[in-house]
């Protein structure tokens, strides 16, 4: 089981109230979230909350030598439910919003990466290193690691949307 699966379990014990009771995400079904009988418990009313919360996350991240508290279930959840604020005069795409959103989850996964490389990891030569220790240690690191995780974290969002809650 990699890093994504055990997400995307996570995501599932995710806590939702149906019908006034709180049972995990992975009980509802679509006649439930059809019917508006599902309140999933989050944060944000619209995607485009959302996404102004991972770019305020995204900003923290990247000014912040310590790794800021995200709630990464809650926000996966979000993504695949949370709708678009209807808006007088625009078009709005719940799927564009949605990309959005895993652009910046995506960032802010990056952001926390490099924050761990940065100040948790060694990345600083030493100064009493040899040419051995060099190779070994392959001096200088990379600086700016980018992750390629957008596809794995769509997978997640667009199981959960259509409720294919098996593996």
């Amino acid at each position: 089981m990699d890093v994504y699966e055990v997400l995307f379990q996570r995501c599932l014990e995710h806590r939702v109230i149906v019908d006034d009771k709180k049972v995990p995400l992975w009980t509802i079904s679509k006649e439930d979230i059809e019917e508006g009988r599902v309140d999933f418990n989050l944060q944000w009313e619209s995607l485009q909350d959302l996404a102004i919360s991972l770019y305020e996350f995204k900003r923290e991240q990247l000014k912040s030598k310590e790794l800021i508290k995200l709630p990464i279930e809650e926000i996966l959840v979000g993504i695949a439910f949370l709708k678009s604020k209807e808006s007088g005069y625009l078009i709005i795409d719940d799927t564009s919003n949605m990309y959005t959103c895993i652009n910046y989850l995506s960032d802010i996964i990056t952001a926390r990466i490099n924050c761990i490389a940065k100040y948790y990891y060694l990345i600083k030569k030493p100064l009493n290193t040899n040419i051995f220790d060099e190779v070994i240690l392959k001096f200088p690191q990379k600086k700016d690691i980018r992750t390629n995780n957008m596809q794995d974290l769509k997978e997640i969002v667009f199981k959960l949307k259509n409720l294919q809650f098996d593996i």
